[in-house]
């Protein structure tokens, strides 16, 4: 299976962190950016939103991602990549129409933990080990508990404060960037978006997926 179905999973990757080490990495001013970034992810209800995903070898594909809290999401990809994630609030189910396969994995085993939390709470849940001041944004460095293989770096926009895009970097330093385009939180979402179904062939033979002309879209 292609890095894809990991690299975006991992949007809400179990990253239930060490708090001790965090809160000493970290000085005041950076607390004061976590505990926005947790209010507002503790504010979302619900989030609906395009994606474009792009890796180091030039490959880029585009979905749609729909989240509900607590514990459901659905991570779809627009043919002709034919890949599925959808958690229950029991269970995560990845389907790879490369290999017609799916998987069922226990939410606690799940990359997909983070934000389906009932509290999203990083000083205990995760290990944020660095928070970046750029130009519009804040960049968090995070890490799973106790270390491991991969970081996610989540990008928030400053105004107005929200989720903009993510990178995950594996143990080999291989960086997945994924833009999420225009999310839209607080509309409601039609249950059976939650349910898993095998997607279809149609469109399997199309066209490569490439990331829409949207003009506030960077991907630099």
């Amino acid at each position: 299976m292609r890095n894809i179905v990991v690299a975006i999973g991992t949007l809400a990757a179990t990253f239930v962190v060490t708090a001790n080490h965090a809160e000493a990495a970290l000085n005041a001013a950076d607390r004061r950016v976590v505990s926005r970034v947790e209010s507002y992810l503790n504010a979302i209800r619900t989030l609906t939103a395009r994606f474009v995903q792009a890796e180091p070898n030039g490959w880029i594909a585009e979905g749609a991602i729909y989240l509900q809290r607590p514990g459901k999401m659905r991570i779809e990809y627009d043919p002709p990549h034919r890949f599925l994630m959808v958690t229950t609030g029991r269970a995560l189910i990845v389907y790879n129409g490369e290999t017609d396969t799916t998987m069922h994995l226990p939410m606690s085993a799940s990359p997909v933990s983070f934000l389906l939390t009932k509290r999203v709470d990083l000083s205990r849940n995760a290990e944020v080990r660095r928070v970046e001041r750029r130009p519009g944004s804040y960049v968090l460095t995070v890490t799973k508990k106790g270390g491991g293989p991969a970081t996610l770096r989540l990008v928030f926009r400053r105004k107005p404060f929200g989720i903009k895009e993510w990178t995950v970097i594996d143990a080999k330093r291989k960086a997945v960037r994924v833009v999420l385009l225009d999310p839209l939180i607080g509309h409601p979402i039609d249950p059976v978006k939650f349910l898993f179904a095998k997607p279809g062939r149609r469109g399997a033979k199309g066209r490569r997926g490439r990331p829409p002309k949207v003009k506030s879209m960077d991907l630099n």
